[in-house]
């Protein structure tokens, strides 16, 4: 599964995100410039003298969030609440790996313009290390709290690429214990109840914010998956 355009266009939107690696039982998050994306990667620089460099060659496996336009809350909403203004928020869990040079030169004789940026950083600062984050899944999560541009909160798109599968959003109903007895609809707040026999949660618009588990008088919602 490739790396859809939807994602492609929310990383060059955002720019610079957070991104986690472990050493040992310790993380480390730093801010990373994101220098392209493509249908197959995901792509970043560091420099080998960096602990960055040392945490991905030991272990591959990191973290990605990033946010536009940003998550400053401005005042409170008409009930109260923390006002957000309407943007997303992306996270991934992924894995990365090094590009070596020859493969570099291949793509940027090809007309990569992404490569060709690296070997012009690279001419300019030798320690640079250019990387790739080649499969990983993850979640766009588009927020309109205040229903500003339409008439629901949240728009929850999963992804997964380079091989990985993903779980779907959302709380679940059992359909074996649910009784239909609305009281789950009545609490939502972000439209994410299908009504029905059994009813239905919405996993696109689902926040997960246990509402109806703690209302369900059947116990009948079961909590989301991990992606």
């Amino acid at each position: 599964m490739s790396l859809n355009k939807k994602v492609q266009q929310a990383l060059e939107i955002i720019g610079s995100v957070s991104i986690t690696t472990l050493d040992k039982e310790t993380m480390h998050s730093r801010i990373i410039s994101i220098c392209g994306c493509d249908e197959e990667n995901i792509y970043f620089l560091t420099m080998v003298i960096k602990p960055f460099y040392r945490q991905l060659k030991k272990n591959p496996n990191l973290a990605l969030c990033g946010i536009y336009p940003s998550g400053h809350k401005s005042g409170k909403n008409e009930v109260g609440q923390p006002r957000f203004e309407p943007g997303f928020a992306l996270r991934l869990s992924g894995e990365a790996r090094e590009i070596h040079e020859d493969e570099v030169k291949e793509k940027a004789d090809a007309g990569s313009e992404i490569h060709n940026y690296f070997l012009e950083d690279a001419a300019r600062y030798p320690a640079t290390r250019f990387f790739c984050i080649n499969k990983g899944k993850g979640e766009i999560f588009d927020y309109d709290f205040e229903l500003e541009h339409r008439d629901y909160k949240l728009l929850r798109t999963r992804f997964a690429f380079g091989g990985e599968t993903f779980n779907g959003a959302g709380a679940r109903i059992n359909p074996d214990t649910c009784i239909a007895c609305g009281e789950c609809f009545d609490v939502c707040t972000f439209k994410a109840i299908i009504p029905g026999e059994p009813y239905r949660v919405d996993g696109f618009r689902c926040d997960e914010c246990g509402s109806c588990f703690q209302i369900c008088p059947q116990e009948a919602i079961e909590v989301s998956l991990t992606i």
